[in-house]
């Protein structure tokens, strides 16, 4: 039996030399599985395990050939073994060709280069080491002698993968024999003991993993850079203007989203400053109305009011200066030219009404001067000078609505 093991190895080994070499073939593989066999024959086998491996050649994405053995055997059930029991240690070797359905029907994209399924059909030689219970069993002929027999195989799976180089896989195995002797029993006078013409017949299932040698840019268990209906790159360039197109139009979409938000703002922006705008001239017509009623009912008392316009209450006198009021030279003015004054601030003092004099100054009002109430002894800070009272109420409307909202005219 060791024998016949070893001498089956290196028949495999020669038939796969590549396999040898240090620098690996990138479309080798190597396929390694174990599972449950279970035999159709004269009497039929309980399940027992088995196991093997196979080393495949990819001659392209759709189509291999390989090269395997397997071991096993083959025993039938207790009940049996007083009266036709039989047990077979067996390994059989074999070659075939396997085809992925899945990669022919629909060549290279997303799903086939991790998922395949597959077919499969061979031929092997299967030798077993059989012992039977009973060689004279009526109406049978049990032989306990060794058995070679050819062998039939077709097998279906599916294979994922897991890695750039390992795949998993699961399968189912039909196996048949031209022989009738795998369980070591046959009819007397000849004739077929087995549930399909011609012998016996088992069933293998199995899983496993697949190793991948040497090195591919494709990342599919079949190591290969074509395809038989896609060119990869192609492919590949195909993805990736999708997924460019994809980016554009996301892109797009958020564009889009963006200049409806923009336009939202601005139609709210444009709303606020209506609003604004509104509030604001309401509240100047108010005051226009207001001031156009304090007019009317200034109009019957102007000259009187003009002669006692009220004074603004003096700056508080710090306790160190003195009680007497300093001298000042007067304002030379000519009253048939500037009689009215429209008046920025009063001050008790020269010193201080220089002082505030400089302020006005700097806000603009170059024309600006002081001017001396000599019935009430204040110092005035005038913004200007005019020879009619109604240019001066005029000035002093402007400066009220401009600048300063308590000014008022002096008539000297």
């Amino acid at each position: 039996m060791k024998k016949t093991l070893l001498t089956a190895a290196a028949l495999l080994f020669l038939f796969i030399p590549e396999v040898r070499a240090v620098d690996y073939p990138s479309n080798w593989s190597l396929d390694l599985k174990g599972g449950i066999t279970s035999g159709f024959f004269t009497f039929d086998s309980k399940t027992t395990p088995q196991a093997g491996f196979q080393v495949r050649y990819s001659m392209n994405p759709v189509v291999s050939f390989y090269g395997d053995m397997a071991f096993g055997q083959f025993r039938s059930e207790a009940s049996m073994q007083d009266a036709n029991g039989f047990s077979s240690d067996y390994f059989a070797i074999g070659l075939g060709t396997r085809m992925n359905i899945l990669r022919m029907l629909t060549g290279l994209n997303s799903v086939t280069e991790n998922f395949g399924l597959y077919a499969s059909t061979g031929i092997g030689l299967m030798r077993g080491d059989l012992s039977v219970s009973n060689v004279e069993l009526p109406g049978y002929v049990g032989r306990d002698a060794p058995v070679n027999a050819v062998i039939y195989r077709i097998t279906t799976g599916a294979t994922y993968r897991i890695s750039r180089r390992l795949d998993i896989f699961a399968q189912a195995e039909f196996n048949h024999s031209g022989s009738d002797l795998l369980d070591g029993y046959e009819r007397r006078g000849g004739g077929s003991t087995g549930r399909f013409s011609g012998g016996d017949s088992f069933l293998n299932a199995s899983a496993g993993f697949s190793i991948k040698f040497g090195r591919s840019r494709v990342r599919h268990s079949d190591w290969q850079q074509w395809d038989h209906r896609t060119d990869p790159l192609a492919l590949s360039l195909q993805r990736d203007v999708l997924r460019l197109e994809a980016k554009l139009q996301e892109t797009e979409n958020t564009q889009a989203q963006l200049t409806q938000r923009i336009q939202s703002l601005n139609q709210t922006i444009n709303e606020f400053s209506h609003l604004i705008n509104t509030a604001h001239k309401d509240e100047f017509k108010r005051l226009e109305r207001k001031i156009e009623s304090l007019e009317e009912r200034l109009e019957p008392i102007q000259p009187e009011a003009v002669e006692v316009e009220p004074v603004v209450p003096a700056e508080p006198v710090a306790p160190e200066e003195p009680a007497r009021v300093e001298p000042v030279e007067p304002t030379r003015v000519d009253p048939s030219e500037h009689g009215f004054f429209v008046v920025a601030a009063v001050f008790r003092t020269m010193a201080n009404a220089e002082r505030g004099l400089g302020i006005i100054r700097n806000e603009g009002f170059e024309g600006a001067s002081i001017q001396h109430d000599q019935r009430r002894n204040n110092y005035l800070v005038v913004y200007s000078g005019h020879p009619t009272r109604e240019a001066a109420l005029d000035e002093m409307r402007r400066i009220r609505a401009e600048v300063n909202p308590d000014s008022w005219v002096f008539v000297k």
